[in-house]
Formats: structure tokens, C-alpha cells, sequence
């Protein structure tokens, strides 16, 4: 049916100097679905003479929402993890997305493009907001995407099937039978695949500031809202409790649960790292979240008279004065040769 091939998400990298301008999409991605919407918020007045507010207006503009989607590497994913990883490189068949380490590394603005069936919905000085990633047994890793930016554009374009390429239509994504958790406590040996995970969950979130991007004159932002402190924290959970007897640099419970807690921080290697693989040619196509330094939080484990007892660990990913917090690592699929965001 014509309706759902009228149905996608694109993106387009809006220029430095030009905040807020709308640019034509890049790339096309095959999200399972998407929540952007205007937001505008009411300013009405208290008049103590009148039983009933008789007097409002509409105040500060703008625009928010993301997508989900399953994992594929695809342009569509590159351009998404570049708005969070703004120093983004391609170098030997290999993309590497950073955290920005100077000013010169700002974060991109995006102009974003809904299809739904009938009109082109787009906003733009669309900025990442949180970034979100869950893999669980039996299931697709999935990706949750969440921007901020100027009000919708006023005028709705109608929508032509001709145009519309999905970059990474000849793929699946990827799951979870075809990835590995990897952790290294720091004590010197190779880091080894756990076989007790059973889940894991991590989000990212930049706090744009945008009040600051507001100036009088203008009811949505004038300029690219400014990222404040990035957030990284997530969930492990094991299908098991370990206590201490596996040789695989898990965090056990009995660490976790000393007076002084656990944390791994190498200073030269990743201390977690979640790989996930195409299942054809694994080698040539993969993507790594590399992560330097985690705090762990104290676990979890109950029993009840139903369900088989299980351990979950939260953690806060910390920043690494040699290595940074995490970075992403991805080859192959259909992310092409050139760096993103494109």
C-alpha cells in the first residue's frame, strides 16, 4: 500500500552558520515508529475580576520528539549517532564516532523530515536530546532517538514515493544472538564474552539548554540550544547471580556490595564493550559501544515462587581523563566510506 511507503523519518545536516534554515534530506530510515509534534505553550492571564481566564496567548515555540529503531548499519544510523558523536572520522574502513573533546567539535543541528502518507511534516534546528539503546535475548537491538528544536514548519509539502531511498533496504538489523558483552576489570587479562548476560540497557542525554536559545523577538529558538552536562547511565542484568566464582571480569555481588562498591576504569582499554554483529559476514560488518569508565551501582536479586532468580546492575558511565567516557566503533553494512554527519 502506497500509505506505508509514505511513511519514514529523514534527516539532513543544516549548515554551521545557519541554525534553524531547513536543508534537504540526506538520509532515509526505516524507524519503527516516531513521536515529533509542535509544542506550544499557553500564557494566560489571572485577572481576579473575572471567575474565568478570558485572555490568553500562545508563548514560547518549538518542536520535540524522536524515533525508534531496530539496528542496522545503515547511513540513516550514521547520521543518527553523529548528532550525539560529533567528532565522527572514517579512516581504514572504519567509522569512529567520539565525544567531542574541543569547541571545534559542536554538535550538528538537523533539519527532520516525517512522511505520514499524505504530507512531508518538517522541523528543523532539530539538536539530539537523549539516545537510547536496549538489547535483550531473543529480540532486535533496538535504538530510541529523541531531538529538540524550532516550531514545525508551516507549510506541509506533499509527499513523493520517487524520492524516497532507504539506504539500508537489502538489510536486517542487527540481534542479539549475534552480539557479546565483553567486560575487563583492569587486572590484565584479555577481556572475554560473558555468558550470563541477559540484557542491557544505556542512555544518553545531553540536557540541551534551551531557554538560552530564546531571544525577544521570536516565540521558538534563534540559536542552536547549547549541550550542558552529558549523562550516561544504564542497566545490566545477568541471568544469574554471580557471586564471585566466574572467570569472565563480571561484576559480581559480592564486589558490588563491599563498602567501598566496584568500579573498572583501564585508563588504556575499554572496560565494557557491547558488540553486535551481522550475521552473514560478522567480521566486515559490526558495530562496538566501547566504554572507559563505569561506576557500578549495588545490585539486585529477589526470588519468588514463579520466576528464576536473576541479578540486575545499574552503572553510571564516568568520564576518563586518557580516554574519554565511550565511543563507537562500526564497519561495513551500508554506512559507505565517508565520515558522517553527511
Amino acid at each position: 500500500m502506497v500509505e506505508f511507503l509514505n511513511r519514514y523519518v529523514a534527516l539532513g545536516k543544516e549548515s554551521a552558520s545557519a541554525y534553524g534554515t531547513e536543508v534537504a534530506p540526506t538520509t532515509f530510515g526505516e524507524v519503527d515508529d516516531e513521536s515529533f509534534a509542535t509544542r506550544m505553550d499557553l500564557l494566560t492571564r489571572q485577572d481576579m475580576s473575572r471567575a474565568i481566564v478570558g485572555k490568553s496567548v500562545t508563548g514560547k515555540e518549538y518542536s520535540e520528539g524522536g524515533y525508534n529503531m531496530a539496528v542496522q548499519l545503515d547511513e540513516f544510523l550514521g547520521n543518527t549517532l553523529a548528532a550525539f558523536f560529533p567528532k565522527a572520522t572514517f579512516a581504514n574502513s572504519i567509522h569512529t564516532f567520539k565525544e567531542p573533546a574541543v569547541a571545534a567539535d559542536e554538535y550538528d543541528s538537523f533539519t527532520i523530515d516525517v512522511g505520514r502518507e499524505e504530507k512531508i511534516h518538517t522541523y528543523t534546528g532539530m539538536v539530539a536530546n537523549t539516545l537510547s539503546l536496549t538489547a535483550s535475548v531473543g529480540e532486535y537491538v533496538m535504538m530510541s532517538a529523541d531531538f529538540v528544536g524550532c516550531r514545525e514548519k508551516a507549510t506541509q509539502a506533499a509527499i513523493s514515493d520517487t524520492a524516497i531511498v532507504f539506504e539500508g533496504d537489502a538489510l536486517d538489523a542487527l540481534y542479539f544472538s549475534n552480539g557479546t558483552v565483553l567486560f575487563d576489570d583492569g587486572t590484565g587479562d584479555a577481556p572475554a564474552a560473558s555468558a550470563s548476560v541477559k540484557s542491557i540497557d544505556f542512555q544518553i542525554s545531553l540536557n540541551p539548554d534551551t531557554d538560552n536559545a530564546m531571544a525577544l523577538g521570536d516565540s521558538t529558538y534563534s540559536s542552536k540550544p547549547k549541550m550542558q552536562r552529558r549523562e550516561v547511565t544504564g542497566t545490566v542484568e545477568f541471568n544469574k547471580v554471580l557471586y564471585g566464582d566466574q572467570a569472565l571480569d563480571e561484576p559480581d555481588y559480592t564486589s558490588l556490595v563491599t563498602s567501598k562498591g566496584l568500579a573498572y576504569n583501564d585508563g588504556t582499554n575499554p572496560v565494557m564493550t557491547l558488540h553486535f554483529t551481522e550475521e552473514d559476514t560478522p567480521a566486515d560488518n559490526y558495530i562496538k559501544f566501547n566504554f572507559y569508565n563505569i561506576r557500578w551501582e549495588t545490585p539486585t536479586s529477589n526470588v519468588s515462587g514463579r520466576d528464576s532468580q536473576t541479578m540486575s546492575v545499574g552503572f553510571v558511565a564516568l568520564y576518563d581523563n586518557n580516554k574519554g567516557c565511550m565511543d563507537i566503533t562500526a564497519k561495513g553494512g551500508a554506512l559507505g566510506s565517508t565520515a558522517f554527519p553527511l
